[in-house]
């Protein structure tokens, strides 16, 4: 997956929103697991049963609009550098998200939730 692909989540989503409505999927039924730098909108929209965990970082908006899924953001294994003194994710995370959980390892941006 290539960072071009930030809207991934909505997408799933959306098929899954359609298949089964707002309540989703069981928890976990799907586990996305990535390495790298995120763009923008990481982890948008993510439904309940969707999992997105990224060992990197990740642009403004991440997690924007979070409807029932998970989403984790944590450096990548083998830093040198500290999570809590580095900014891992980007401005205006979680932005309109009504549901579901987040965890990030590391600081956030500006107007963060």
């Amino acid at each position: 997956m290539r960072n071009v692909n930030r809207c991934v989540g909505g997408l799933l989503s959306s098929r899954i929103a359609q298949a089964h409505g707002a309540e989703g999927l069981p928890p976990d039924t799907i586990k996305v697991n990535l390495t790298g730098s995120a763009g923008q909108s990481f982890g948008g929209w993510l439904a309940p049963g969707v999992t997105f965990t990224l060992h990197g970082d990740a642009n403004d908006y991440t997690g924007k609009g979070l409807s029932g899924g998970t989403l984790a953001v944590m450096p990548p294994e083998g830093v040198t550098f500290a999570a809590e003194e580095n900014v891992l994710i980007g401005n205006t995370v979680l932005y309109g998200a009504t549901s579901g959980r987040a965890f990030f390892r590391g600081l956030a941006g500006e107007r963060f939730a």
